[in-house]
């Protein structure tokens, strides 16, 4: 059985993964409406709000 300190370590760990992502999205984002790439900036920001959804999906999970 894992130890209360690695199971904070390690949702430490998904959730500045999770942050990473969100920010390199953001990035993308930008990117392609400076280059007026409208599709590319759609894909990003729909993969942008997933990856809210599951990390706000993910939070009420661990609040249980």
């Amino acid at each position: 059985m894992a130890r209360p300190r690695e199971i904070s370590s390690a949702i430490g760990i998904f959730v500045g993964v999770l942050l990473s992502l969100q920010i390199f999205l953001l990035t993308v984002g930008l990117d392609a409406l400076h280059a007026h790439d409208v599709d590319l900036a759609w894909t990003s920001a729909g993969f942008s709000v997933l990856l809210a959804l599951g990390s706000a999906g993910f939070y009420r999970l661990l609040r249980r």
